[in-house]
């Protein structure tokens, strides 16, 4: 049983590494073609993740700004690698009442995990707004020696 062990194991590893690989390419795809589907100036696309001891949700919630609405929003659910992410219209709707559409527990964890996003997002474009426009040049003043 020395090696034979050892050759299973490393097996398994191999097959597991493989797997997440694989579902990682599939939630990047799914978050890709929302982009793709939704891009535009005034949008946010923003992810949050609710982890639970047997099953997890992630959504993915595409804001108008302006309006402060949800216009698209996804739900991948399940305790496996083969769970797809599926579109979930009771998430659409305004940002104020969002936790209390989300259903479930790991899908309010998940908005929450979303929504402080959206306020670390908002956040940073205000600052950068909010950035001084530089003095145009010629304005500093020389010393003048005497």
């Amino acid at each position: 049983m020395g090696w034979q062990f050892a050759a299973i194991l490393g097996g398994a590893l191999v097959v597991s590494l493989l797997l997440g690989l694989w579902q990682q390419g599939r939630y990047a795809r799914s978050v890709n073609a929302m982009v793709k589907q939704h891009h535009g100036r005034g949008r946010t696309l923003v992810t949050g993740r609710g982890l639970g001891k047997l099953r997890g949700t992630i959504v993915m919630l595409v804001i108008e700004d302006a309006a402060d609405q949800v216009v698209a929003a996804s739900r991948l659910r399940g305790s496996t690698i083969f769970a797809t992410a599926k579109d979930a219209p009771d998430l659409l709707g305004p940002v104020a009442t969002l936790p209390q559409r989300a259903g479930d527990k790991q899908t309010a964890k998940a908005i929450d995990m979303a929504l402080g996003q959206l306020k670390a997002t908002r956040a940073r474009i205000a600052e950068d707004r909010a950035i001084s426009v530089p003095k145009p040049m010629g304005t500093a003043k020389r010393k003048v020696q005497r």
